[in-house]
């Protein structure tokens, strides 16, 4: 009996560790645009930071690139939970209200948000009573300026992109952005400039870096990926990419 016991347990995880190595094919949500993490280069095709890393774990664990799931931000937890991609790769900061929801991976990157503003319109985060200020819906940021901008009229949208035509517009008094965004998209427009300086705390609203997240039953799938983020930090080719797409070290 206990040799029956132990071949069938060893069979199970024989089948398990099948289970677990057999991805041919990873599908992965990710917000977009949002450069230079995640965008559409005039030919159409997804690029940016997090697009050139994703494909490289995904070569790792599958051997194909990953096949990426466009969703907006504010759905992207429930799309992952509904089954339409298998994890998000896509500047998810880990935090304790997410993750009561989802599992997440090593962080692989940490960057901090910050306020943009037209030059000389005199914003303020500290005064910033009676003005407009947007975010995007959902985002880490959004529930920075809820809780400590409470005398603003804030304003939430669905993409960076719609926010950004607002504060040149002149339909916003600020944004607040991770930092490194808000430089990108910002960096052809000499009349708007960042306004104070780097926001990364509170760590229970900002987290620990940003990781890439699961189903919570999922732990086999994260702990490949999190092996693969290891492999590539490890071998230079993080670092390689890193530099293609940002002036700072971003690393974790």
């Amino acid at each position: 009996m206990k040799k029956t016991l132990i071949a069938v347990a060893g069979m199970l995880a024989m089948t398990t560790a099948v289970s677990a190595e057999s991805w041919d094919n990873i599908r992965v949500g990710v917000d977009a645009p949002y450069p230079p993490f995640e965008y559409r280069a005039p030919s159409g095709e997804l690029t940016g930071f997090e697009i050139d890393l994703g494909n490289e774990v995904c070569q790792i664990i599958s051997g194909n690139d990953c096949e990426w799931v466009v969703q907006a931000w504010d759905g992207i937890i429930p799309g992952l939970l509904a089954r339409k991609y298998d994890m998000i790769f896509s500047s998810m900061s880990i935090n304790e209200e997410r993750q009561k929801r989802v599992l997440f991976s090593e962080p692989y990157y940490t960057t901090p948000s910050a306020f943009f503003a037209p030059n000389g319109n005199g914003f303020d985060p500290d005064s910033a009573d009676g003005k407009r200020v947007g975010a995007q819906r959902a985002t880490i940021q959004d529930t920075y300026i809820t809780e400590f901008l409470t005398g603003a009229d804030i304003v939430r949208y669905t993409t960076a992109d719609d926010m950004v035509i607002d504060l040149q517009g002149g339909r916003l008094d600020a944004m607040f952005i991770d930092a490194p965004v808000g430089i990108e998209m910002l960096a052809d427009n000499a009349e708007v400039s960042q306004v104070g300086e780097f926001v990364k705390e509170p760590k229970r609203i900002f987290g620990e870096g940003v990781g890439a997240a699961f189903r919570k039953r999922d732990s086999a799938l994260e702990e490949q990926v999190s092996a693969a983020l290891e492999q590539l930090k490890n071998d230079g080719t993080y670092d390689t990419i890193m530099q293609k797409y940002f002036d700072i070290d971003i690393k974790l």
